[in-house]
């Protein structure tokens, strides 16, 4: 299965993130970049105001190149909402495969769901999976066992069942 993660980072929380999860799943990584929203108080302040607001900032978005059987799309949550670059790049209607995972890393005060919700409608459909974390989870030792469990999600063990072998007993 090819896989492409393609995420925003404004602190490097949402890319670590990526990173452990293109370990697992040998996946391609693609990063939004947004000069808008660099890191600094008045750029972290800039961006919960344009959040609310919905404001649309020009991004370099990464090219989907090559056929991939599942998109994973990464980003931090601002004001309950996805963040804006991630907003952008799906405002763009970019070509994604039938296979799409979700994302999400957040201080604590936003409900993740509203989040996926709102990617999920721009989508057009509902992510596979999804996955929720606080940045302190992230920056704590064990954060790789919710790694697994969404990449299990992604990738369910075939069984015998599902691989079309019938049991003979």
């Amino acid at each position: 299965m090819k896989t492409l993660i393609i995420y925003y980072s404004r602190t490097g929380t949402t890319r670590t993130v990526a990173s452990a999860l293109a370990d697992r799943l040998d996946a391609d990584l693609a990063e939004i970049h947004c000069e808008r929203f660099r890191t600094g108080a008045i750029r972290f302040l800039l961006a919960g105001y344009h959040s609310v607001k919905g404001n649309l900032p020009e991004i370099e978005a990464p090219k989907i190149a090559g056929d991939y059987d599942l998109v994973l799309i990464g980003t931090p949550i601002w004001t309950s909402y996805p963040s804006l670059p991630v907003r952008a790049f799906l405002a763009g209607n970019p070509k994604l495969p039938d296979r799409v995972g979700l994302f999400v890393t957040y201080g604590g005060q936003s409900d993740p769901d509203i989040a996926f919700d709102g990617m999920a409608d721009v989508l057009k459909r509902p992510a596979e999976a999804t996955l929720a974390l606080k940045t302190d989870q992230v920056e704590a030792p064990g954060f790789e066992e919710s790694l697994d469990a969404f990449v299990e999600k992604l990738n369910p063990p075939v069984t015998p069942a599902k691989a079309g072998v019938q049991d003979k007993g």
